[in-house]
């Protein structure tokens, strides 16, 4: 560029600003100077002597051969400045010595359009790079704008569309609920006649008692499935309700285990009760609780074969108790595990006598064991059998 062996060469705005360096031959970084007041260069007992030397550049458009000290947090080091207007550029060189500002004259002369026009042809494509670079900020703001407008637009319209499902929602659990609600009578009434036809059984063939014993199955399944739609439909319309009382635990799981002991009997299926535990009070609704054990009982006599054990374990963690229900059972294989508190999942397992099943119970169990503030889960081994567990905070 210039004939110099040492250096730098920098351009002003009018104002004095440092634009731009064309190069730096010194120890000082181009990360000081850049951007900055050319005054602010040099120390302060130089800086109106600074200012001076620029004003009488602007002015002559040439002046040379001024000693500066520089700003100690540049360097601490005299430099022999001079500066030139060249079209509406400003340029300073600055240097270490005399000499090398010689050069720069004499570089400058001999030179003579080449290198200005080389300066020029520099200073003119960072000008136009920064109008580019202007326009593409002004491009990316209006695509920006543009897109913000397009997810305002979507996000409006996408709580429309959840408004109206929600609504659709509630329409759909009402609708529910009163189907339910009308069914639940008259099948109630059909369970009822078949249970007293069942008490005069002599009178009926073999056939018939048979046919009898279908219906009876049917209705008590379809009875237990609106229970459970009116139990999903009041959970999915807000928070499960509890009556909420002091009640030892242990008497409900034994009172649960009694009701579920025919049922077991049936399949020659063994239920165990063990716990270390004398009596235990805590918060809880009585019925609704239950409801857990019976599904997670009934659902463990469903899924195992004759002549295997059903083990309901109590036991104290710290501030919680858990519950245990664990079959001798097929199992469930460990990526349907997930599927278990679902509404309507299934997993691959089958029941070993043929029992129905609504694919809600877990769903409902799951809800209310969260509705006292406790955690339930499964374990499972296929062949060997699954663990249904829940635990209860005792001070929830």
């Amino acid at each position: 560029m210039i004939y110099t062996d040492e250096g730098i060469l920098v351009s002003c705005s009018n104002e004095g600003r440092i634009t731009n360096v064309y190069f730096n031959k010194t120890e000082i970084k181009t990360e000081d100077v850049i951007q900055k007041l050319l005054p602010e260069l040099f120390r302060e007992d130089y800086i109106t002597k600074a200012l001076n030397f620029f004003m009488k550049v602007k002015e002559d458009s040439a002046s040379f051969g001024w000693e500066f000290f520089l700003n100690p947090n540049i360097i601490n080091e005299p430099f022999y400045f001079s500066g030139a207007v060249v079209d509406k550029d400003i340029l300073i060189f600055g240097s270490k010595s005399k000499v090398d500002f010689n050069k720069f004259i004499t570089g400058m002369m001999l030179l003579n359009n080449e290198q200005i026009n080389k300066i020029r042809e520099l200073e003119k494509e960072r000008k136009e790079l920064s109008v580019s670079n202007e326009m593409l900020d002004v491009k990316h703001f209006n695509e920006l704008s543009r897109l913000n407008n397009e997810l305002v637009s979507i996000q409006r319209e996408l709580t429309k569309k959840n408004l109206e499902l929600a609504e659709l929602d509630k329409i759909k659990n009402q609708f529910i609920g009163m189907a339910a609600h009308d069914l639940r009578n008259p099948l109630g009434s059909i369970f009822i006649y078949t249970e007293f036809l069942e008490e005069e059984k002599e009178s009926f063939t073999e056939e018939q008692l048979e046919f009898l014993n279908s219906i009876k199955t049917q209705s008590s399944f379809m009875l237990n499935l609106l229970n459970e739609l009116l139990d999903v439909v009041s959970i999915e319309s807000g928070k499960v309700q509890l009556n909420l009382e002091s009640a030892d635990i242990i008497k409900c799981i034994s009172h649960n285990l009694h009701l579920n002991k025919a049922l077991a009997d049936k399949k020659q299926i063994k239920i165990e009760f063990e716990t270390k535990i004398n009596s235990c009070f805590f918060n809880f609704d009585k019925v609704k609780m239950e409801q857990v054990l019976s599904n997670l009982i009934t659902n463990a006599i469903k899924y195992s074969n004759s002549s295997t054990t059903i083990t309901v374990s109590l036991s104290k963690l710290k501030n919680d108790l858990l519950i245990a229900v664990k079959d001798e059972g097929q199992g469930i294989a460990s990526n349907e595990l997930d599927k278990l508190f679902k509404p309507f999942q299934r997993t691959s397992a089958k029941t070993t006598a043929g029992e129905k099943s609504t694919g809600l119970g877990l769903f409902i169990v799951k809800r209310i064991v969260e509705a006292h503030n406790g955690k339930i889960w499964a374990e499972s081994k296929v062949g060997v059998g699954s663990t249904f567990k829940f635990a209860l905070p005792i001070n929830n």
